[in-house]
């Protein structure tokens, strides 16, 4: 497969985004050239009203040969600036020649003309008439080439931030494109990955917490539940074909001893052996389904508000006739509580918890049974504990993984599942669980609900 190298959709918005801002800014420089032009031609209508304004009131028919003299010397000595024709009240020309001014017939169609004539070359005429007092005519030719060095420079100016702005409309796509596909790159080849089989693949994390950053801890976040929902998946299917084929195993044989066994006791014996591995079997299955379900997050949709205390007293009618047997008291402190969870999971996990305290503490022992609030940073809690063998610290860690069972000399028979199952229960109900000594024997503390980051599942 070819590597992308752009987005087609992030192309077109940068081109577009592109030609919107050249099209902004011609229309923005057609405006500011109009602007410019139009303050030049008023200055210079200006200055040429100012000389009218000024011969006005020089002339008189006393003094008029000496404005003509002064006229005819401007003319003269100053051909390319400024240009006079003087016309006496019969038309006929004083000083200058009337051939020289553009579109002439303007200039004494009224008696006060002003207008601005383009005659090629870049070059502009601007020309101002007016009639005096006797009837003569009075006009300024102004030859003018800042008009078009004025609109040549804006249009060099124009061209080049144009060509800027297209260079950098281009560079900024272009990084931005790469910023962009290489986070798309990043997620893809994270996703390639996984499906290759490598589960624990992850996006690389990005320091900044910008919109990527925030894509990429989700993907991430996805995928470490895709992890878990897999590896419960997994586990299921490894522990059943593990843990199954030896009670079957067993079952089978005795079946087949049962059907060729001389005596009536024999076969009654073989058969109940295959009953009990046929209850143990049912009973992992059990247990797996319910630890699958806990880890999967499955049951979040079932989740209701439920008497924590209430149930732990459920709890307790049940399992306590089996300590009662074994000769041992069980002491409780056990507080109102409410929270939001799953019944039947949270039933399963105290259940889990109270067999294994009943299991491993010595006859005649206390073992403890608390329910309280939680305090200030975690949710409400329930602590089991025993006076039994307890875990050793470093061996905390593994005993809450499935089917693991510690070597110890009052090791009881099970599936190792049940302090499985508890830790899930805890991390669905955003919790976790805690194994610490209770000098002597094992206290395990089931936290629901932890307070981080406004998650609250379950509250009090």
């Amino acid at each position: 497969m070819l590597p992308v190298l752009f987005d087609r959709r992030a192309l077109a918005a940068s081109l577009f985004a592109i030609a919107t801002m050249v099209v902004a800014f011609v229309l923005g420089f057609i405006w500011l050239q109009f602007r410019i032009m139009s303050v030049h031609d008023r200055e210079l209508f200006q200055s040429l009203e100012r000389a009218i304004v000024l011969t006005t009131r020089m002339d008189t028919p006393e003094d008029r040969a000496a404005l003509a003299k002064s006229l005819s010397i401007s003319n003269e000595n100053i051909p390319d600036k400024r240009y006079f024709v003087l016309l006496g009240p019969n038309g006929s020309a004083i000083v200058g020649d009337l051939a020289k001014v553009p579109e002439r017939q303007r200039a004494l169609a009224s008696d006060s003309a002003a207008y601005r004539v383009a005659i090629g070359d870049g070059r502009d005429t601007y020309v101002r008439s007016t009639r005096l007092a006797d009837g003569a005519r009075f006009i300024v030719v102004q030859p003018d080439t800042a008009r078009f060095e004025i609109a040549k420079a804006l249009g060099r100016v124009a061209v080049g931030i144009i060509v800027f702005v297209i260079l950098i409309g281009i560079a900024t796509g272009f990084v931005l494109n790469r910023y962009i596909m290489g986070y798309v790159r990043g997620l893809a080849d994270t996703a390639r990955q996984i499906m290759r089989g490598q589960m624990a693949a992850r996006a690389p994390a990005q320091q900044r917490l910008d919109a990527m950053g925030a894509l990429t801890m989700t993907f991430n976040e996805m995928l470490d539940q895709n992890e878990a929902l897999v590896t419960g998946m997994r586990t299921v299917t490894e522990s059943l074909a593990h843990d199954l084929r030896t009670p079957l195993m067993r079952m089978r044989r005795s079946l087949a001893a049962a059907r060729v066994a001389d005596s009536e006791a024999v076969r009654e014996q073989l058969l109940n052996d295959a009953e009990a591995d046929v209850n143990r079997a049912l009973q992992t299955f059990s247990a797996l389904i319910d630890l699958a379900r806990a880890e999967a997050g499955l049951s979040r949709d079932s989740m209701e508000e439920l008497d924590l205390d209430m149930l732990a007293k459920d709890m307790i009618d049940l399992l306590g006739p089996l300590a009662e047997d074994r000769g041992q008291r069980l002491e409780c402190s056990i507080s109102p509580v409410k929270v939001v969870g799953h019944r039947q999971i949270l039933a399963q996990a105290l259940g889990n918890l109270l067999e294994n305290a009943i299991k491993y503490a010595p006859i005649g022992s206390a073992l403890k049974l608390v329910v309280r609030p939680g305090a200030d940073d975690a949710g409400p809690e329930i602590i089991v504990e025993d006076r039994g063998p307890g875990i050793p610290a470093h061996a905390r860690e593994q005993a809450v993984k499935p089917f693991v069972r510690l070597e110890h000399p009052s090791r009881q028979p099970g599936s190792g599942l049940g302090l499985a199952i508890a830790a899930a229960v805890a991390r669905l109900h955003r919790g976790k669980l805690i194994l610490e000594n209770a000098e002597p024997g094992l206290r395990v503390r089931l936290q629901l609900g932890i307070k981080q980051q406004g998650l609250s599942p379950a509250a009090t």
